[in-house]
């Protein structure tokens, strides 16, 4: 058999935004009424508005940033963040990063779309896996990392910034092609998340879960997870959860060995009455009819 010898041309690959140092990664809940001094520091600041609403200064301008909405504040730019008879959360990275193309989010306010965000819910996660500081400590200078990082955690947290960054720089250059790639990027993100939810809810049969916290463990609002599962399942999550629940429960009753109070609570219903309500509601049978109907089919 003849050998090919090819000679392959290597491409060399231009980054415009580099990552090269990271100062604070942050998660603050604010009250009413909340104010911080003014500072100013030689290195770039993100200050995205997770929920409520939150006031920030920058030099000489005030702005308003509502959920949703990022701000990135310069270098030795001299700022500051608030709240009026409003609540607010945000996350606030500080990071340095090389090349005049940064300067193109300076003084911006950015409305984030759920990529971006996404990759914002993957840096806040990862952050206390790779250092030891509480993400709310107000004053904090310097993290200090974990001698058990893993030892992918510095540079996951990097790239998840810098696509940020190359996201929403794409998003303004050329919103037509952006809104392309943002579909094809969410249909395979929302394909991931469907499979998730059902891997949890299957996981969870033989107990409860609710809403709140499948949303808590894949870091999405329950609205989000809500609205993805529906356009791609065509039910509720709790809907999907209880046909699973009867799919079980027709399997242990087959099985003969438990009683329909057993079962019920084994898959965490909370009560035999409300089993048997959803059983019938979902078969058109009770739970004692489908068992006759299983034997007399064995009789056949």
């Amino acid at each position: 058999m003849e050998i090919r010898n090819e000679n392959y041309q290597k491409s060399s690959l231009k980054s415009i935004i580099r990552i090269s140092g990271l100062y604070t990664v942050h998660y603050f809940k604010y009250g009413k009424n909340f104010t911080v001094a003014p500072e100013k520091h030689d290195f770039w600041e993100m200050v995205y508005v997770d929920s409520g609403e939150v006031g920030i200064i920058a030099d000489d301008k005030e702005f308003t940033l509502k959920q949703g909405e990022c701000f990135f504040h310069r270098p030795n730019q001299l700022h500051t963040i608030y709240t009026a008879n409003t609540f607010g959360n945000s996350a606030i990275i500080s990071f340095e990063c090389t090349g005049r193309v940064i300067n193109f989010f300076a003084d911006k306010i950015f409305a984030l779309g759920e990529f971006e965000k996404s990759l914002l819910a993957k840096i806040i996660a990862e952050t206390p896996l790779c250092f030891s500081d509480k993400l709310n400590e107000i004053y904090l200078t310097k993290m200090t990392k974990r001698k058990d990082a893993p030892i992918q955690s510095e540079q996951f947290i990097k790239n998840c910034i810098e696509l940020i960054l190359l996201s929403l720089m794409r998003s303004q250059d050329d919103k037509n092609s952006v809104k392309k790639v943002t579909e094809n990027i969410a249909n395979l993100h929302s394909d991931k998340l469907v499979a998730n939810i059902i891997k949890i809810l299957n996981d969870h049969l033989y107990s409860s879960i609710d809403l709140d916290t499948i949303s808590k463990q894949l870091f999405f609002s329950k609205t989000y997870i809500k609205t993805v599962f529906k356009k791609h399942v065509g039910v509720s999550i709790i809907q999907y959860y209880i046909l699973q629940k009867i799919e079980e429960s027709k399997k242990l009753i087959s099985q003969n060995k438990y009683t329909y109070t057993e079962i019920a609570f084994m898959l965490g219903f909370n009560s035999v009455h409300y089993f048997s309500r959803l059983f019938k509601a979902h078969t058109q049978m009770t739970p004692s009819e489908y068992s006759r109907s299983i034997k007399a089919d064995n009789l056949l």
